[in-house]
């Protein structure tokens, strides 16, 4: 697997076409289709595998069980948890493929463990919430370069509350109010991100730990405060920074672009021609 080192998880199987990926240290994104054969894979992260075109013809073996011949619809999410070894043989197929570490569903409160898996639960339909955002998922394989970090993280937990929920034999993570951002932990919110807003890499966890809570609980609690999403919100942040930046005319765009945050000059200029409706030169002159 590009990217990946075989002692954290290996994989082989048939060629692959189309093929895109994104990798971070908490989640890696794939897209591709597979030619028709057999894979074998097994690790150290949790693979979620969700078919974009139904299989013709499937069958799974996971860890010691028996061989299952079933039908496998498009849109039907495969969940192979770490630390199982995961047998395939099907004919070809659209999938997106998505690497997670435990740690991941940890910090949302619930697992998904190889001792209590069921092998007969490997395959979930899934409902048009997941889909959404593994198409999100999918675009962060396409254009890697061109997506916030924060973003990527918020869509990667999220995504684990869906597989969560699909898997109807574990309990939803149980929800804190939504007012338990308190004023004063909100306050020490935004003024971390100001303070931290030129570091590229301010992540969804960090911001959670000045608040005391959950990345999952925080996300929802921030949102129920200020009316946007914590990336939403740092984006904004960025884009204003920028603003008072551009009035400086000693600085090239390029330096903007890093004081304010933004992981290129490319980047900062995508992001802030959509907050705008302007380019960061043209706001220059006509400022």
């Amino acid at each position: 697997m590009d990217g990946f080192d075989p002692s954290v998880f290996a994989i082989s199987r048939p060629a692959l076409h189309d093929y895109a990926a994104a990798a971070r240290p908490d989640i890696t994104v794939e897209c591709y289709r597979s030619d028709a054969g057999q894979m074998e894979s097994c690790g150290a992260l949790h693979r979620l595998s969700l078919n974009r075109s139904g299989h013709g013809r499937y069958a799974f073996r996971i860890g010691d069980g028996p061989t299952r011949r079933v039908m496998r619809p498009a849109w039907t999410l495969g969940v192979q948890p770490a630390g199982l070894p995961l047998f395939v043989d099907g004919d070809g197929a659209d999938y997106i493929s998505i690497f997670q570490p435990p740690e991941t569903y940890r910090r949302i409160g619930q697992e998904i463990g190889p001792a209590d898996f069921d092998d007969s639960e490997m395959l979930v339909a899934v409902d048009p919430l997941t889909v959404h955002i593994a198409l999100a998922l999918a675009e962060l394989a396409r254009q890697p370069a061109g997506t916030d970090p924060l973003l990527a993280e918020q869509l990667g937990l999220t995504f684990a509350a869906c597989t969560l929920r699909l898997l109807s034999h574990r309990p939803a993570p149980r929800p804190e109010r939504p007012d338990a951002l308190s004023p004063e932990r909100l306050r020490r919110v935004l003024e971390h991100i100001e303070d931290a807003l030129e570091d590229g890499d301010l992540s969804l966890a960090e911001l959670a730990a000045v608040a005391s809570l959950s990345p999952f609980h925080f996300s929802r609690a921030f949102k129920a405060a200020t009316g946007r999403a914590p990336h939403q919100f740092v984006l904004a942040r960025r884009v204003e920074r920028a603003k008072a930046l551009l009035a400086r005319r000693d600085l090239a765009l390029a330096e903007i672009a890093y004081r304010a945050g933004f992981a290129s000059q490319a980047h900062f200029s995508t992001a802030f021609r959509r907050a705008t409706g302007t380019t960061p030169a043209r706001y220059r002159v006509e400022g």
